[in-house]
């Protein structure tokens, strides 16, 4: 139980400690941006930051997979119905510049991002399955 504990507090530092270290390099590239008016790094980065976050957060069910006898497989459903969407949405308004099926509401809500970011990364780490 102590172990569980000590665990998650690790695990709550190592993503402090992240979205510190994004936030910092958040504010260079903007200013960076900003003086050279080049802001492809900036968007670039801003659409890729807190996928980390995901994996960090899957972190957990990986190392309990990987104590289990057998052969590591990816689940092709769950990349197919929820990663490569998050990277659709991710990538259409900035990227690629085409119409999208994406509502507007998604595309423009500056928090959806994120969001976003967040469970692909954590969806990319679960689909990691170990099969006997």
């Amino acid at each position: 139980m102590k172990r569980a504990y000590g665990v998650i507090l690790g695990q709550a530092l190592f993503v402090f400690i992240y979205l510190w270290i994004v936030s910092y390099l958040f504010q260079i590239l903007q200013v960076k941006a900003n003086e050279m008016e080049s802001f492809y790094s900036y968007l670039l980065f801003g659409q890729i930051a807190y996928i980390p976050l995901g994996f960090i957060m899957g972190s957990g069910y990986l190392i309990r997979e990987w104590k289990e006898d057998g052969r590591f497989k990816v689940n092709p459903l769950l990349i197919a119905l929820l990663v490569v969407p998050a990277l659709y949405i991710l990538s259409v308004p900035y990227f690629f510049p085409f119409h999208s099926i994406t509502p507007a509401l998604i595309l423009t809500n500056p928090s959806a991002g994120t969001v976003i970011q967040i469970m692909a990364g954590y969806a990319l780490v679960r689909s990691i399955q170990k099969k006997k």
